[in-house]
């Protein structure tokens, strides 16, 4: 079974968010990498509605819990 979710403009005007983040960085120490420090994430802007969840992968090691 598929369900078709149609947006329309008026609803475009009713967006909340649950969480909002803007121009993020982070890095780490991180000796032998250039300056000594691990740059993670850069300048990230991320809305999360309602209901939605997010998820940050990555290998083993390379900063998601920093």
């Amino acid at each position: 079974m598929a369900t078709t979710l149609t947006k329309t403009a008026e609803d475009a005007t009713q967006v909340r968010h649950a969480a909002r983040v803007e121009h993020v960085s982070k890095s780490f120490p991180a000796p032998g990498s250039p300056g000594g420090r691990q740059l993670v994430l850069d300048d990230i802007t991320l809305d999360v509605a309602p209901g939605e969840f997010v998820t940050l992968l990555g290998a083993s090691g390379c900063g998601k819990s920093t």
